[in-house]
Order: C-alpha cells, then structure tokens, then sequence
C-alpha cells in the first residue's frame, strides 16, 4: 500500500501504528482509488497518512498534500465563518435577510440566516431537473455562472417547500442563499470572506474552491465505479472518470477542495476557545434542531456514538468525492478523511469511531 506521512518515523507511536491497520482496513474493505486520513489531538497533528491513486491515468501515488473534495463538508466551515461574521456584528442570524437582500422575492424576506443553516429555511434540495440536460441552461452542474443573479435563477423562484422554521429539510441551495446573504451584508465575495476569516487565521493553505478551470496544485481526480455508466463505447476496467462539475452555484454547501490534514486541523480549531471565540463556539455547538435525526447545531450534526462519546461531525459525498469531519470534543480529537470515488466508503461514522478508539 503505497503510504506516505506527514508525522516522523520516531514520532510514531502504537497507536499510529493501530491508526494505519485501521485505514488499510478501511481502503481494502471498501475499495476506492484513493484514501487520505488525517487526526489532531488538541492542536497537535497526530496521523496522516495516503493510500492508492489520485489519477489512474497517469499513475500518481496519493500523499497527505493531495487536495480531495469535501462535498457537504463544506456546511459546517460555512456555519463557522457565519457565526465569527455575526460576533463581529456585521450580521444578526435571527434577523429576516431582507434586511441584506431586500429584492428577494417576498417569501424568503422573514428567512433568517439561523434557518437557513439548520435547514430549516423551506427551500428546496436538489429535484431530477437540477440534473436534466434538456432543461433550460443544462444540467446545473453544467453551466457557466456569471453572477449571483445567474446562481439564484436555480432555485430562488421555485415554491417553499414549508413555512420557513416549521421544518427540518435539508438543503444545499439553503447554503448557497445564506453565502450569498453575507457577502451583501459584508460587501466582500464569499470566497474572500473564506479566506479572511477561516483559511489565513485558521492555517488551511490548502482550502480552496473547487474552480474547475483553475489549475489548482494537488487536486485529486474524482471516480465513479464502470459498472454504473452505461455509453459508448463500454468503460473498461473498474473505475470511470467522474463526469466535471461546477459547483459555483454551492461553493457554501458543496464546491471546496482541502487536504484532510487541513480538514481536520479546520475541526480541532473548535476544540477549544482561540482563533474562534467561546461565543462562536457556543453558536455552532448549541443545539438548534433537537427532532432531526442527528440533532443539529449550526451547521453541525451533534450526537453520540455508539460508546456514548459526544461527537460534532458532517459527511460530503458528490460525483468523484466522498468526505467525513468527526470531532470528539471530550477527547480532544479531530478525525478528517476523504476518497475521490463517489459515495465510497458509505459508512464514515464507523471508521471514525475505530479511529478515535486507536487514537
């Protein structure tokens, strides 16, 4: 298996070596191209390792510094940077967004930017059109966006599909609204708020969106499994080329690239108060949402796991990419990994477990 490290040789421990046994496991058990786990004690990076290939094409080995797509691990950095906005007062989450956005249409005025990260804003999630090549403009992930106005045409007009704050459902364009309502709020781009806030304070070089024009050092190719795609001529061998993708529409919600030691360093930052601030904290990891299945913060999913331990965690998953975040708050661990194959591993909340217990 090929692996690499970013902790040194004496520095390794039993435990890491457990950690290791537990990814080769996972990587066997579940096969994808490639595999890349990473795990902060407190503030301390204590494993990363890298296993299989990040493009089959040209044959390159992962490593540590390959930058994998989160998916929906995109959510709760979001979440984050929405609650350091409002402590520094320049939103209120409970106030309607009309407030920043007064041409929206008259049903997500009252919307507050709480709702919307706790989905809980009435606004839809992905529907068949989304994905239909014959719609107006293709397939969404498809199109070339110019502008917000382009971005809100996917969804803004379409019906609620609840009163904003009766309902619990989830929703990546609710994250795209609420990316959308900070940058007018704070009068800067979302991806500059990104890197203002969360990426140069918190020490992430790696995060970056997910720009599939942009030559971006270290990213991964995504995959799908052959047996899935049906076109000519016939996919031969096991895995596919994940169709490309452009996920401006959900930079917020779904469109960035990091390496899990970053995702995970992006997790232990809320270990304890520092860069993010004991009211931050308590905004994320308050919960807001008790009824869902898992209870929900802001932008996290709060729950125990099967050994009774708090954990703050979300999953990514999207074409090519699969992503899991765990914090163990009372264990002051922080467990990140991420595969460039579609929907693989389906189980994240297990590894994760076994990982903490080696940890």
């Amino acid at each position: 298996m090929p692996v690499a490290a970013l902790v040194s040789h004496s520095a390794r421990t039993r435990a890491d070596a457990a950690v290791a046994g537990i990814v080769d496991a996972i990587f066997r058990h579940d096969p994808m191209p490639a595999l890349s786990v990473a795990a902060y004690r407190g503030d301390v990076l204590a494993f990363a390792d890298a296993c299989g290939t990040v493009d089959l094409e040209l044959g390159v080995a992962a490593t540590p510094s390959h930058r994998f797509r989160v998916g929906s691990g995109a959510k709760p950095v979001t979440a984050t940077l929405a609650a350091i906005i409002a402590e520094a007062g320049v939103v209120d989450l409970d106030a309607g967004i009309g407030r920043y956005m007064p041409g929206l249409p008259a049903a997500h005025r009252a919307t507050t930017l709480r709702q919307l990260l706790t989905h809980r804003g009435g606004i839809r999630h992905y529907s068949p059109r989304d994905s239909d090549r014959g719609t107006a403009g293709g397939a969404i992930d498809s199109r070339t966006y110019l502008s917000n106005a382009d971005i809100l045409a996917v969804f803004i007009d379409d019906p609620l599909v609840a009163p904003p704050g009766t309902k619990m459902l989830y929703s990546t364009f609710g994250y795209t609204l609420a990316s959308i309502v900070l940058e007018e709020a704070a009068h800067t781009p979302f991806l500059e708020l990104l890197q203002q806030h969360i990426a140069d304070p918190l020490r992430l070089a790696s995060l970056q969106a997910d720009a599939p024009r942009r030559v971006i050092p270290g990213r991964v190719r995504g995959y799908g499994r052959a047996a899935d795609v049906r076109e000519m001529p016939p996919v031969e061998g096991a895995w596919a080329n994940a169709p490309a993708n452009n996920p401006a529409y959900k930079w917020a919600g779904g469109g960035l690239v990091m390496t899990p030691a970053d995702f995970a360093r992006f997790g232990a930052a809320h270990l304890a108060p520092g860069v993010l601030s004991r009211r931050v904290l308590n905004t994320l990891f308050t919960v807001q949402v008790p009824d869902s299945a898992p209870p929900l913060g802001l932008g996290w999913r709060i729950d125990r796991d099967r050994k009774g331990r708090l954990r703050w965690h979300h999953a990514g998953g999207q074409d090519g990419a699969r992503s899991s975040l765990v914090v163990y708050p009372d264990q002051q661990l922080s467990i990140a990994f991420a595969s460039n194959a579609t929907g693989t591993p389906g189980d994240v909340l297990s590894p994760s477990e076994r990982l903490a217990d080696a940890l």
